[in-house]
């Protein structure tokens, strides 16, 4: 009889691991093992093998000379498989490939791909390119069949223009299904047929949005493109009403009482729904002893319920300009789980003994109860830092030096230090964006953000310090945010662009230390903000995962999040899980089960937060260009934010939108792209424009339809 092998387990995260390595050169097995820090008699070093087998079948990596394995060679007859993206017009496949991670696809080869499709991709041999080039063989699996968008009528055909400007073609519209649309109606459309792609793809119209323009249709209309549940079904509704009952004396007797102690909450001044409040209290020797008290939503939300799964569903609160798309239920999310001041709530507390010098000495989690005694604005609190007086100064003053004491020794332990800039509109009572601010950072908004940091890094180090008092060999089943190396090709690619706008660059940085020089090295450039744009695209994304890696971006070796079950999931799960530690030992079975589970809801929930980035990124745009229409004419000085064969992107000062000027509008000179030196040179003057570059441009048009802003430069004498 013969035997039947042992299909063994896949573990995702650790075949990108052996992939990652195995960039660089063939290893062998004890090679890979050291290098993940695998000891040969664990448990996952059985996971090693089984991980290095399954890549074997996918024809990933191959046994080569001397026992080495090696990154398996793709010749143009393979076609691989991955994920259309088109970005400025360009198309670029992403798939797991070891040798080709991207590959450019032009216009005439991408088939009928459309944006999101997973599709087959063959590569084409262009050793010239920077980028592998390939062709699209055909489309394994649509990414959405729904598209919003502006019904046109030709005089003949009625057209369906879309809203994002990632579709690169228009939509015929069934004449028979147009559901009484007419010329400029904004529609939701469902792709019906394209199976030629020198035909258009046909659509049919499944719903009336409204008129093209009115801000509220266009807000709206970045709901239906992203498919974001706005409404709660009345039966999740009616079921969250049921449990949103305050706390029972029983409950509070069976928690930590912090109803006595000062303890307060900062946020945003339109924040509704407050997930984290925050206590100190100095010890007799001079510790201090911080309280991070988090709303416990997991009382309140039990495990499969309706509430439950439709939050699980959504994954995240998604914050549009407009309006906020909440996970859960208003009489939840900005009532009985809110901790609003003057009320009893129910939390999950992690307090940390910290020394003067910001060093953690001890801590403990317990479910807890508090009363908010005051809440704070992120803007009250900076004024009170910056003058030393105002309601509770003393305490505020006391978290303000810890935290500079926490950021210091994380920047100091690891930590990179990029900057973002997030925008903030104000809406008229239309709903029409009239003005615009950025976020930025401030002593204020760091307090909590260091605080929430330590919170969430506590949390995750408990979880392995009880699975060792447990008694068990492996970690406690667990949900990191884990954030990966950065992309070698990427970040190879930012370091030549950096490097071609004269800044000094040796070599691409790996360790903290040589991220923090390159940081310092470009700090007091005036195209600060764009280049750690830049970097920032290099970088992994960070994800949901049961496999820890560590946190590559925090430099930190283990990371959860823990301080926000309002708006994220993740979170919700994380303090379940804590619930179910800090009461024993899970049984076996039990172990396997949360594993297998806990891959499911981190894959799920890493989507649903990828979902939400590109619809407030669809969201803020909207915006700018709906801005846009209320200053054409106008003359705005700005920053070139990225250069192409065709034009230069701008982001203008002070209304701060960002638009195209192409070739034709730099007037003064024939302009030609120098791909290598990454910038335009004008083949008469010999003027260079690169990313940094600043211009004085003035806007011709604004196409809401498109979130399109067209600029024409009027002085390209650099200021």
């Amino acid at each position: 009889m013969a035997r039947v092998k042992t299909q063994r387990a896949v573990y995702p995260e650790l075949a990108e691991r052996i992939l990652q390595l195995l960039r660089e050169r063939p290893l062998r097995v004890y090679e890979i093992a050291r290098r993940l820090r695998i000891r040969k008699d664990s448990e996952r070093y059985e996971e090693l093998l089984g991980t290095l087998e399954w890549l074997q079948q996918q024809g990933l990596v191959r046994r080569a000379a001397r026992q080495r394995y090696a990154l398996s060679s793709v010749d143009d007859a393979t076609a691989i498989e991955g994920t259309l993206h088109i970005e400025h017009g360009i198309g670029i496949v992403r798939s797991g490939h070891p040798e080709y991670p991207e590959i450019v696809v032009r216009r005439h080869h991408l088939n009928t791909a459309l944006p999101g499709d997973r599709v087959l991709v063959r590569p084409l041999r262009e050793s010239s390119r920077r980028k592998p080039r390939g062709e699209v063989l055909r489309v394994l699996q649509r990414a959405r069949d729904l598209v919003s968008g502006t019904v046109e009528y030709d005089g003949n055909f009625y057209f369906l223009v879309p809203d994002e400007e990632s579709y690169y073609v228009d939509f015929l519209l069934l004449p028979d299904r147009l559901k009484g649309a007419r010329h400029g109606d904004k529609v939701l459309a469902r792709l019906v047929r394209w199976d030629d792609p020198n035909k258009s793809p046909e659509a049919e119209v499944v719903e009336l949005l409204g008129r093209a323009g009115d801000p509220r249709v266009e807000f709206a209309s970045i709901l239906k493109e992203f498919d974001l549940p706005f409404r709660f079904p009345e039966a999740v509704e009616e079921e969250a009403r049921a449990l949103a009952h305050p706390p029972t004396p029983e409950e509070i007797a069976q928690r930590r009482d912090f109803r006595s102690e000062t303890v307060i909450t900062i946020d945003p001044a339109d924040a509704k729904d407050f997930d984290d409040a925050i206590s100190l209290r100095r010890l007799p020797g001079g510790n201090l002893l911080v309280g991070v008290h988090i709303a416990d939503v997991s009382y309140y939300v039990p495990e499969g319920s309706r509430v439950d799964e439709e939050a699980r569903r959504r994954g995240t609160s998604v914050y549009l300009v407009d309006r906020v798309v909440p996970m859960l239920p208003e009489v939840l999310s900005n009532d009985i789980c809110s901790l609003v001041p003057d009320q009893e709530r129910l939390t999950y507390s992690v307090l940390m003994e910290f020394t003067p010098e910001g060093e953690l000495r001890r801590y403990e989690l317990c479910r807890s109860v508090i009363r908010n005694c005051r809440r704070f604005t992120y803007d009250e609190v900076q004024q009170i830092i910056e003058s030393g007086s105002g309601e509770h100064a003393e305490l505020i003053g006391e978290f303000h030096r810890l935290a500079q004491k926490l950021r210091q020794r994380r920047l100091r332990e690891g930590g990179i230090d990029f900057e973002t800039m997030e925008l903030r509109f104000r809406l008229d009572e239309q709903g029409f964006p009239v003005a615009v601010e950025p976020k930025v950072r401030t002593d204020a908004t760091s307090l909590i953000e260091e605080l929430m940091l330590m919170a969430n890094r506590t949390v995750a180090r408990f979880v392995r310090e009880r699975s060792q008092q447990l008694g068990l060999k492996q970690p406690l089943p667990f949900l990191y945010r884990i954030h990966d190396l950065p992309d070698p090709v990427k970040l190879r690619e930012v370091v030549e662009l950096l490097r071609a706008l004269g800044i000094r660059v040796r070599r691409e940085p790996k360790t903290a230390q040589e991220w923090m020089q390159l940081l310092q090295e470009i700090h007091d450039r005036p195209e600060r903000m764009v280049i750690h744009q830049l970097l920032l695209r290099a970088m992994a994304k960070a994800v949901y995962s049961p496999y820890n890696i560590g946190h590559y971006g925090l430099g930190f070796a283990e990371y959860t999040h823990f301080t926000s079950p309002i708006r994220r999931y993740p979170d919700l799960v994380v303090h379940r899980l804590l619930t179910e530690y800090l009461r024993g030992k899970p049984s076996l079975q039990r172990i396997r089960s949360l594993q297998e589970y806990l891959e499911q809801v981190g894959e799920h929930c890493s989507q649903r937060e990828q979902i939400a980035v590109e619809a407030e990124r669809a969201s803020v745009k909207l915006a700018q260009t709906m801005l846009a229409t209320r200053l054409l004419g106008r003359k705005f000085w700005g920053m070139v934010t990225g250069v192409t064969s065709f034009g230069v992107f701008v982001l203008l000062d002070r209304v701060f939108v960002e638009g195209l000027v192409p070739l034709r509008e730099l007037g003064d000179d024939f302009y030609v792209f120098d791909e290598r030196r990454y910038c335009l040179r004008g083949r008469r003057t010999r003027k260079s424009i690169t990313i940094g570059s600043r211009l004085r441009v003035q806007i011709l048009r604004a196409d809401i339809r498109k979130r399109q802003v067209d600029l024409r430069a009027v002085d390209l004498r650099q200021r």
